[in-house]
């Protein structure tokens, strides 16, 4: 009988722990523009930057493609997913699908303090630092939400949808830098869709989370069409 090989000490470059981490490292590096929407690199390339295994690295572009973050090119190796009006409105259609039925389910099972405590992290951030903060309040505000609904599925639909989205808040389409008027509305959605999951009100918290979605779409299309600031938008 054969006598069985002993595995080489140390994860092979295509193992699970290592293809995660080049997932995490290129989906980080996109969400947060640093790999600019609509730039073309070589599976290559993006190895080489950011010290990755090769095995590693085409594993993860493989996973990016399935949620769309980056678009495989043939024979040119991948675009990252462009921002253009179209992709907007096709993510807050589905937003509007998800977020209010997360809303919804999340009624009276979600820790509203807690929410209300991420809920003061500055919208009118002007240090990096705030920037950031911000940002990562806002996330947890609407992951803590979608962890309330028990479904497993939906929160994983909403986790992707969040990529997206603060993808958007790190063009500038909205959070911070935008106008007092459209910081105190976000706020005040915000809040009206906290007191309806304090309330336990499914109904109300569905209808305050449509309209904290369609808020949030109709300012990032304003700023698109007007023009301003000047973005990489498709």
């Amino acid at each position: 009988m054969t006598a069985a090989v002993s595995a080489t000490p140390g994860s092979p470059p295509d193992s699970p722990r290592l293809s995660d981490a080049a997932f995490a490292t290129l989906k980080a590096e996109i969400i947060a523009c640093r790999l600019a929407p609509g730039s073309s690199f070589s599976e290559a390339a993006v190895s080489l930057r950011f010290g990755l295994a090769r095995a590693a690295t085409r594993a993860a572009l493989t996973r990016l493609a399935e949620v769309r973050l980056v678009l495989p090119v043939a024979r040119h190796g991948y675009t990252v997913a462009p921002v253009t009006v179209q992709s907007i409105r096709e993510l807050f259609e589905v937003r509007l699908i998800a977020e209010p039925k997360a809303a919804a389910l999340a009624a009276g099972r979600v820790d509203t303090v807690a929410l209300r405590r991420l809920n003061q992290a500055p919208q009118d951030a002007r240090t990096a630092n705030e920037r950031l903060r911000f940002v990562a309040a806002n996330r947890a505000f609407h992951r803590a939400i979608a962890a309330a609904t028990g479904n497993a599925r939906l929160f994983a639909i909403l986790e992707t949808l969040a990529d997206e989205g603060e993808r958007l808040v790190h063009l500038g389409l909205f959070g911070p830098g935008s106008g007092d008027q459209d910081r105190a509305a976000a706020d005040d959605g915000h809040e009206a869709l906290v007191a309806a999951l304090e309330a336990s009100d499914p109904v109300a918290a569905e209808r305050a989370a449509a309209a904290h979605v369609e808020h949030a779409r109709d300012i990032a299309l304003a700023r698109v069409l007007s023009g301003k600031p000047d973005l990489p938008i498709g």
